[in-house]
């Protein structure tokens, strides 16, 4: 959830350069669900286990420039397999497609996190490479990888079965204030919704979650934006392994000069890299 966000916000940016502020979110009191797949989850977050997601993503930017009303949306999908370590997320293979109404679609492009790298990689990126590299290393910074954020983690679980209620067997629906969503009451205003599903293990297999988010009193850049994240899990348990690419295929982002890196973002490398 927290790669959704991230990517979204820097590629809403770039299309149109609205100014995103920090997010938040705070929960409405709602009759608590009566079933504990936080426990479910935190089983299986163990070394060596892993699941496999789906997830469409959209952001939609409403904004007004010279008394004109603009939009911007910016779609994402991403597929692929998470492994987990103790208690969390370690690595992710992922196959990502980005688009927006105004650009058009991107060509899509695989990466493979885990600690604070990202590699990626496709077909045209490996062709613009020097010989002998096919894969694009890039280190986070500041919070970390945004990447190993993919999917729900047990906080998040825990808070929004806890405001939710049962909508019909293994179907939960609640709501939330940006700020209590997010735990950070100097968010601006929103609200959130979202859907939670789970088998009969009370393993999830779908959460959906819609954010909107509204101007504070001192911002104009936009008039609302409107989050959107449908998430599908399978194969809870399976056995997985994700290991980084070999060194002698991998260059770093910082050795790429001007002419290649503009060769690589052309085939598909994110313009402001993958986190």
């Amino acid at each position: 959830m927290k790669l959704f966000f991230a990517g979204l916000v820097a590629t809403a940016a770039v299309a149109c350069t609205v100014a995103v502020p920090a997010q938040a979110e705070s929960a409405a009191s709602v009759q608590a669900a009566p079933v504990d797949p936080v426990k479910a989850l935190k089983a299986q977050l163990v070394s060596g286990k892993g699941v496999k997601i789906t997830e469409s993503s959209g952001i939609t930017v409403d904004f007004t420039t010279d008394d004109q009303a603009m939009q911007v949306r910016v779609n994402t999908r991403t597929a692929g397999t998470l492994a987990f370590g103790k208690g969390n997320v370690a690595a992710a293979d992922l196959h990502v497609r980005m688009s927006s109404r105004q650009k058009g679609a991107n060509p899509p492009y695989r990466v493979i996190a885990e600690g604070r790298n990202a590699y990626v990689t496709n077909a045209g990126i490996a062709k613009a490479l020097p010989s002998g590299r096919s894969w694009i290393q890039s280190k986070a910074s500041g919070n970390g990888n945004t990447i190993l954020g993919a999917g729900v983690t047990s906080a998040e679980l825990q808070f929004m079965v806890k405001n939710a209620s049962e909508v019909t067997t293994g179907e939960y629906q609640g709501t939330a204030k940006l700020a209590d969503f997010r735990h950070d009451k100097s968010a601006g205003e929103g609200d959130v919704e979202f859907h939670l599903y789970f088998d009969t293990r009370n393993l999830l297999t779908r959460t959906v979650v819609d954010t909107t988010v509204y101007p504070d009193s001192d911002s104009t850049a936009y008039d609302q934006m409107v989050f959107h994240t449908d998430t599908k899990y399978s194969g809870w348990g399976a056995k997985v392994k994700i290991a980084a690419p070999a060194a002698s295929k991998v260059i770093s982002e910082k050795r790429l000069n001007t002419k290649t890196r503009q060769a690589v973002i052309k085939a598909g490398y994110p313009e402001r890299g993958p986190f």
